[in-house]
């Protein structure tokens, strides 16, 4: 899933290459074993009364699996790619070269400290992507305003934090199993998941942007509704978009990904 970021005269290449991996050929035909383990009473014991099923087809199953590959590799400076990446992101912010990684002004974007490098840990390389493919499309518009230092936001750490949660509930963080089962999706959610990884191109990266988005309008309308709003507030504002998104996957299985987002809209 190779992609093109063009900015001016530059080009932003993001290069998935093959990563090497600790799973097996045998494991990736199946389904993830979470997702096995998470069936409730009526699928696990009357499934032979009901129609639906939320097994995961042989090609629902290759897109996760394809998808957890490309999600391992964690950010290195020794990785030319992951070096260019952080280079890339810095000239669309602002438009100039990058000498050192080590700046100040990235915390101007949201990130913790001058070297933005130590926020991915959590998130791998993908959160770095996230917010390559964010600043590329809304660079203009959303996030002159999640960057304003009035709005008391943190564009870069809350995409993060989006990226790690999707991440994580849809089963695709290292070392999950069924004890993390009221943490991660159920099977209705990581069904709607796969179907929509299969039929809807960039599938992830439009649901990031759909949740990252949702979370600044949630923290803009509470500082409206409650000037005295401090960073103190933000995790109840960043649980709701989780709950919404947790909800909106569990309640049925979408026909398409507009029912899916109006849905989410509606809550």
């Amino acid at each position: 899933m190779n992609q093109e970021i063009q900015q001016k005269d530059q080009t932003i290449v993001l290069i998935h290459q093959p990563k090497s991996h600790p799973w097996t050929e045998i494991q990736m035909a199946h389904e993830p074993h979470t997702h096995a383990k998470n069936k409730e009473f009526k699928e696990k014991y009357l499934s032979s009364c009901f129609d639906e099923t939320y097994n995961l087809s042989n090609q629902e199953i290759k897109e996760w699996w394809n998808l957890r590959v490309e999600l391992y590799p964690l950010y290195s400076h020794e990785d030319e790619n992951c070096v260019k990446r952080i280079k890339g992101l810095w000239y669309l912010l602002t438009e100039n070269d990058l000498e050192e990684i080590r700046n100040q002004k990235w915390t101007e974007f949201g990130f913790q400290q001058a070297d933005p490098t130590t926020d991915f840990r959590g998130g791998g390389v993908q959160s770095l992507d996230d917010i390559i493919n964010f600043v590329s499309d809304y660079k203009e518009t959303m996030v002159k305003e999640m960057c304003k230092s009035s709005n008391d936001f943190y564009f870069a750490a809350s995409s993060i934090n989006i990226t790690f949660f999707i991440k994580r509930y849809f089963h695709l963080q290292e070392q999950l199993d069924e004890r993390d089962r009221k943490e991660i999706a159920d099977r209705v959610a990581l069904k709607n998941f796969c179907r929509f990884l299969l039929k809807e191109e960039n599938f992830w990266k439009k649901l990031h942007q759909l949740l990252l988005s949702d979370l600044f309008n949630e923290w803009i309308a509470l500082k409206k509704r409650r000037p005295e709003t401090t960073i103190m507030d933000y995790g109840p504002v960043l649980e709701r978009v989780k709950q919404k998104t947790k909800r909106t996957f569990s309640t049925r299985l979408f026909g398409n990904l507009q029912q899916l987002i109006e849905f989410y809209q509606s809550l």
